[in-house]
């Protein structure tokens, strides 16, 4: 049997051997402060947020660009007082809604087919920056060049559209169905090919169109079966576009070709055309095909 001692000190071993427990933390009026400046900062920055959207919305103070935008001007015997004042009324109408111009993005074409020209013109400034003048430009997905010969335009869809074409040939190769090889084609790859194609379609060279017309006689062999030629896609959206502008009272066109209209039959005047550039161009040729269809 056990003594009374004994039983002692083996119920002390025994609370000395369990593990000490200390709570650490913040409690009572500290933590009741923490609390309080948690709640305080958050009520600060709902505020200051508050602060800030209504200032903006007071003062219309919104950050905006005039992206897209183009100043057309025409300079006549060498006078370039107009088109500089079109410029500086463009720029302080974009400052009056405020509307950011980042000089260092624009770019200045100047379109001549003089073939005597004369002295070049001083550099057009922006708020004390020079504007670079560029031979073709990019605008709205159009490579449009100081010829107006749509060679630049053609590299890049023609660039555009084999790499689109690389991809055809690869779902055919994962032995894709003919309906979805169709439908990829005229998604990706003539959406790539006939983009702004009224712009340009009956503009360019036949060594263009010839370029063109090869990109759509491969996709053709891939696909199994005919398709459109880029003349015959270019005549029926133009077609289509010139019926949409004397439907709509609202088209900029609507009124210049309603001026076409003959009194003796259902057919529109041609416009006068001293030169061949203006002769391919959407308008005249689009008279040309309504009038023939």
């Amino acid at each position: 049997m056990m003594t009374q001692e004994q039983c002692t000190h083996r119920n002390n071993v025994q609370s000395s051997e369990k593990p000490q427990v200390y709570k650490v933390g913040i409690y009572g009026w500290r933590k009741r402060c923490l609390y309080f400046f948690v709640l305080l900062l958050m009520i600060l920055i709902l505020i200051n947020l508050a602060l800030t959207i209504w200032i903006l919305k007071v003062m219309n103070f919104t950050i905006k660009f005039s992206d897209d935008s183009a100043v057309v001007g025409c300079i006549r015997d060498g006078e370039e007082g107009q088109y500089r004042t079109l410029v500086d009324n463009f720029v302080e109408w974009s400052e009056q809604n405020h509307l950011r111009l980042n000089v260092s993005k624009t770019r200045e074409m100047v379109i001549d087919f003089r073939r005597k020209k004369k002295t070049p013109s001083q550099p057009l400034k922006i708020k004390g920056e020079v504007v670079e003048e560029v031979e073709d430009y990019k605008y709205l997905g159009v490579v449009i060049g100081n010829r107006l010969d749509w060679a630049s335009n053609t590299d890049a869809v023609c660039k555009k559209g084999m790499s689109r074409l690389y991809f055809l040939r690869k779902l055919r190769s994962f032995n894709v169905c003919s309906r979805m090889l169709e439908t990829f084609y005229h998604s990706v790859v003539a959406g790539a090919i006939f983009f702004a194609a009224v712009c340009w379609g009956s503009s360019i060279r036949a060594s263009d169109s010839n370029r063109l017309d090869k990109i759509i006689r491969k996709a053709s062999s891939v696909l199994g079966q005919k398709l459109e030629s880029l003349e015959t896609v270019v005549e029926r959206r133009t077609r289509k576009k010139l019926l949409s502008s004397m439907d709509s009272t609202q088209h900029p066109l609507h009124h210049t070709v309603d001026r076409q209209r003959s009194t003796f039959s259902h057919r529109l005047l041609q416009l006068r055309c001293r030169r061949d550039r203006y002769r391919k161009s959407f308008l005249p040729h689009a008279i040309t095909l309504y009038n023939n269809s």
